[in-house]
C-alpha cells in the first residue's frame, strides 16, 4: 500500500471512529484498526489525534464543497422563491441524510478552541467555506459580491445551527425553520435587485 493510500485510509477510519463514538471516546488505537494499519502510523502522519481530527473537519468541508454541482445548475435559472427553496434543500438534507456529520463539526469546533493548532486549521476551512458558498450566492441570488461576502458567513451559522437544534430536539420544526428561512431569503434577494435597478 503506498503512503498516501495509507494516510487516506487512516483520515477515512478516523471519520467513520468519530461518527460513531464522539471525539472523547475515538481512540487511536480503534482508528488504527479501522483504517487496517499498525497504531503507530497515525503519528508517523498526524501530530496528534487532534490534528487527525482537524485533517478530517477539512477533508470532510471540501468533499462537501465539491459535491454542489445541483447548487451551480441553479446559477443557470431565474431567482425565484423556487429555486432558492431547491437550493436550501441541499444544506438541509445533509442534515437529514448525514447526522454524524452535524455532531462530528460542532465537536472539532470545540476542538478548535481549546487547541491553538487545531484552530488553524478550522480556521482555514471555515474561510474557504465561506468564500465558496460567497461564490455559490452571487451565481444563483444574483447578487453583488459585497452583498454575497456578507450573507456566506450569515447562513453557514443558520445551516450549522438548526442542523445541530435537528440532532438534539425530535420536536424541532426542522422543516418549518427551512421554509422561513427560504421566504427571509427570497426577501432579501428582491430587495437588493430592487435597489440595485
Amino acid at each position: 500500500m503506498k503512503e498516501q493510500e495509507k494516510r487516506e485510509k487512516i483520515i477515512q477510519a478516523a471519520y467513520q471512529v468519530l461518527a460513531e463514538r464522539g471525539y472523547d471516546a475515538a481512540s487511536t488505537k480503534e482508528i488504527a484498526k479501522a483504517a487496517g494499519v499498525a497504531q503507530g502510523l497515525i503519528g508517523y502522519y498526524f501530530a496528534n489525534k487532534d490534528m487527525l481530527f482537524a485533517e478530517v473537519f477539512r477533508r470532510e468541508s471540501e468533499r462537501y464543497c465539491e459535491s454542489l454541482p445541483f447548487i451551480r445548475d441553479q446559477g443557470n435559472r431565474e431567482v425565484s422563491a423556487e429555486t432558492i427553496r431547491a437550493v436550501l434543500n441541499v444544506p438541509k438534507s445533509r442534515a437529514e441524510d448525514d447526522p454524524s456529520w452535524i455532531k462530528l463539526r460542532y465537536e472539532l469546533f470545540a476542538l478548535g478552541m481549546r487547541n491553538e493548532a487545531v484552530s488553524a486549521n478550522i480556521r482555514e476551512t471555515l474561510e474557504r467555506k465561506r468564500r465558496h458558498l460567497t461564490e455559490l450566492i452571487q451565481l444563483v441570488g444574483k447578487l453583488p459580491e459585497q452583498n454575497a461576502r456578507a450573507l456566506a458567513p450569515i447562513l453557514l451559522a443558520v445551516f450549522d445551527g438548526l442542523g445541530m437544534q435537528r440532532l438534539c430536539d425530535e420536536d424541532f420544526d426542522y422543516d418549518g425553520a427551512y421554509e422561513a428561512l427560504a421566504d427571509m431569503l427570497d426577501a432579501y434577494v428582491k430587495r437588493i435587485a430592487e435597489r440595485n435597478a
